[in-house]
């Protein structure tokens, strides 16, 4: 399988663009033509949770809003053990990996990086890592993920993760197995015991 070297965009009306609360130095994101408040509308609150919106960072963009969200894209990568967060980030930052964000018009919730991959004659859209918080806010814009590999002829959509994605999203199955042996202590392990 291979990965696409060509630079990526993001669906149209899905880009973010930076905004900074009055009286405040805090980037926050926010998709074009938006309101920070415009999130507070009657209807775009659940009970004391906000709704979350799906936003593609614009990979021109993308050195603005990966501080904020590296945090949440290296500790997915950590516990999952299934990519390198300094070739992920590479990839990000050189527009061949996108930057989706869940925003919920007040915070960040949630960071996710798709590559598209190529392999025997089809194109994937492969979610390499996602992490967050508040999951059941954010959980159902998997489908605007989806939505965009379809827009880009993807035959799937695939997940690189720990088991517990499977009970998470029914609707996908397993197609491969990752089979591991370990050979050493794994770090973590050492640095615990010093």
């Amino acid at each position: 399988m291979s990965r696409s070297d060509k630079a990526l965009a993001c669906p149209g009306q899905a880009t973010a663009k930076p905004e900074r609360r009055a009286g405040t130095q805090e980037l926050q994101t926010a998709a074009p033509g938006s309101r920070l408040a415009a999130s507070r509308r009657p209807g775009h609150e659940t009970l004391h949770t906000l709704a979350c919106h799906l936003i593609c960072v614009d990979p021109a963009q993308v050195r603005e809003f990966w501080p904020h969200v590296a945090a949440l894209i290296k500790a997915a990568i950590e516990k999952g053990r299934l990519s390198s967060f300094a070739e992920v980030e590479h990839a990000v930052r050189n527009g061949n990996a996108l930057l989706w964000l869940a925003w919920n018009g007040e915070t960040v919730k949630a960071a996710a990086v798709t590559e598209l991959t190529h392999a025997n004659d089809e194109t994937f859209c492969t979610i390499v890592a996602c992490g967050g918080h508040d999951r059941s806010q954010w959980l159902p814009l998997l489908a605007g993920l989806e939505a965009y590999g379809r827009a880009q002829g993807c035959a799937a959509m695939r997940i690189y993760g720990r088991r517990g994605w499977r009970k998470l999203l029914p609707e996908y199955r397993t197609t491969r197995v990752l089979l591991e042996k370990e050979l050493a202590p794994h770090r973590h392990a050492r640095a615990e015991a010093r």
